[in-house]
Parts: structure tokens; sequence; C-alpha cells
């Protein structure tokens, strides 16, 4: 079997169910999963998948202090500390948001919805 398994996460909410997958790796390091794609409307619960997703860019345990420092600073509003975050790290940034997306399965376009699918999960050979 090939490893790492494409996860697609529909209707993700806050992405409890990615976290698990995630979490599982395999003896010698390489994780069982991988979360190609998660999928949710709600705006809250979408920015805390692309947070997560964000997070998950780094290695196990190698999430950079400003990661942890923006997140308990509670004097700056939540969406600027966000912000500056993803300024940091633009590609980590990039890489989160093509592993999310805000869209309401079977209300929004189903074409886009279903190429984002595709290009998620790509030539994977046991699909």
């Amino acid at each position: 079997m090939n490893f790492p398994i494409p996860v697609i996460d529909l209707f993700a909410g806050p992405g409890g169910l990615s976290e698990g997958f995630a979490a599982l790796d395999k003896k010698e390091g390489t994780p069982f999963f991988s979360i190609c794609l998660s999928i949710e409307k709600e705006e809250n619960a979408y920015q805390t998948l692309l947070l997560r997703s964000f997070f998950r860019q780094f290695p196990f345990n190698k999430a950079p202090n400003l990661y942890y420092n923006l997140l308990s600073d509670t004097e700056r509003p939540l969406n600027e500390r966000l912000q500056e975050l993803y300024h940091n790290f633009p590609q980590k940034f990039e890489n989160a948001i093509q592993c999310t997306l805000k869209a309401e399965l079977g209300k929004d376009d189903k074409q886009s919805i279903n190429e984002r699918i595709k290009k998620a999960i790509g030539s994977i050979p046991f699909f």
C-alpha cells in the first residue's frame, strides 16, 4: 500500500477528523494519511481549518515560536495576529490555502469543487 493515504474531509467543521488522521504516523516517520483538502461552509470553522492546515505545514514539534506567541497574545484582535503569522510564512500559508476550501457542497459551484478535489488527490495510483 502507498503512503501517505490522501484524505478529503467533507463537511469538515473545525477539522477534528482531519486532526485524528494527521496524528497517526507509521513507525518509520512517514505519515499514514495526508490531509489533501478540507471543505467547510461556516466561516469560523473554515478559519480554524486554515490555521490547523498551516500548522501541519511544519514538521512535528517544529512549529515556530511565533505561532504560539501570536495565538497566546490576547491584546490584539485574532485576525490581526493571524495575518502577521501568515505574512511571516507565506509559502506555508499558500500551502494551507491549497488544502482548505470554504464552500457549501450542493450549493456552490460543483465544477470548481470537483476540480479542487481532483487537484488535491492528483494522480494517486490506487484511485
